[in-house]
């Protein structure tokens, strides 16, 4: 199972949905606008205690982790990062994140994905992160590649959306090296821009 998570990066915290969560995620519930919110997430308020109780068994059957993106500043939640589909034998996983509407552009995207790929890759133990986007979803692919993830090919029409199929960039960033304590090192990002 992956450890406890707390990053901090870029004006962010990065850490598991807590407890501590219960008023802004029954407001984004109220409001209809889950953007800021991980798949599975709560569709009734009446449902959110429940789900942050158990937002952590994730976590501990190592099937992945579902994480809040935090502006440290203010405290806000304005977003979602997470990692599924873990095979603890590949030593892979797969990144997902998602942005509240208002907070789409300021680099948050970026950052995270950046900070969280790179957790995954020395203290999660993992040797491959990998990501994948809809083609047309051009803020989404500029924030992979921006945060250092490798273009590595195209699934074509992987994704079935109503009666649309859509084809999916594939990403990764992989571990290279070691470090001192023989933890994989994530593979450096030379473009540091953000959005």
């Amino acid at each position: 199972m992956f450890p406890p998570v707390k990053i901090i990066s870029g004006g962010l915290e990065i850490r598991e949905f807590g407890p501590q969560d219960a008023v802004p995620v029954a407001a984004f519930v109220a409001a209809g606008d889950r953007t800021a919110l991980p798949p599975g997430s709560p569709e009734a308020v009446a449902d959110v205690d429940g789900w942050l109780t158990k937002v952590h068994q994730r976590r501990l059957d190592g099937e992945g982790v579902l994480l809040a993106i935090v502006e440290q500043t203010t405290g806000k939640i304005v977003g979602s990062i997470g990692l599924r589909d873990t095979d603890w034998e590949a030593g892979r996983t797969e990144i997902g994140y998602g942005m509240h509407t208002s907070q789409r552009g300021r680099g948050y995207a970026t950052e995270a994905a950046r900070a969280v790929g790179r957790w995954a890759l020395t203290d999660g133990g993992m040797r491959r992160v990998q990501l994948h986007s809809r083609v047309d979803n051009v803020a989404s692919l500029r924030v992979a590649e921006k945060a250092g993830y490798q273009r590595e090919g195209t699934l074509r029409m992987a994704e079935q959306e109503g009666c649309e199929a859509h084809d999916l960039a594939v990403f990764s960033m992989i571990a290279t090296g070691a470090t001192a304590d023989n933890r994989p090192k994530a593979e450096q990002a030379d473009r540091r821009s953000s959005l």
